[in-house]
């Protein structure tokens, strides 16, 4: 299979995951509306507080963390590099990857966990605004935790250049020049 068409099946299932893990950030939004909270609202909001402080440096982490690891893992999968081609005017094309139906493989393979990491961390955030509401919170402060959770998820939007971008870079050649003008 030649990499363009694996990239092509392969953006399917992480379309699909994207999308149904985006979802359940909304359907944590619907139980906040319809489960009634278990407890009567907080006298004191310094737990809320905490899990909102909480809630900023998992959405940070949901940035940080999946990024370093992907770029950890593709800099040490290996992957052969053939010289870049001449191009008229005696410069020199950009490197591609010598096998690249090989290479795809491995460049999406690596990036799925990162890819999945960032959607989970993403839904912890609203996990926590759910768990906000059950405590008692109103809907004024719960809702925001949610809203931001799907957002998060939101705009990781995949791509095949954001799949294996970390991948590319770390190897200094493009699946576009190996495959052809675009993935």
């Amino acid at each position: 299979m030649k990499a363009q068409a694996f990239f092509a099946q392969a953006m399917r299932v992480v379309l699909t995951l994207w999308g149904a893990l985006t979802f359940s950030n909304v359907l944590l939004g619907v139980l906040t509306v319809v489960v009634p909270a278990r407890m009567p609202p907080p006298k004191d909001l310094t737990q809320v507080a905490i899990l909102g402080a909480l809630a900023v440096g998992v959405a940070i982490a949901s940035f940080v963390v999946p990024a370093r690891m992907q770029l950890q893992m593709a800099r040490q999968a290996r992957a052969e590099v053939a010289e870049p081609e001449p191009m008229p005017g005696g410069m020199r094309g950009p490197a591609r990857f010598a096998q690249p139906e090989k290479a795809a493989r491995a460049a999406m393979g690596l990036a799925l966990t990162p890819f999945i990491m960032s959607m989970a961390l993403s839904e912890a955030v609203s996990l926590l605004g759910l768990v906000v509401h059950m405590q008692g919170a109103a809907m004024t402060i719960s809702t925001p935790f949610i809203v931001a959770g799907t957002l998060l998820a939101a705009i990781r939007f995949p791509t095949v250049a954001r799949m294996v971008g970390p991948f590319e870079r770390a190897h200094g050649a493009t699946f576009a020049a190996s495959t052809g003008p675009s993935y």
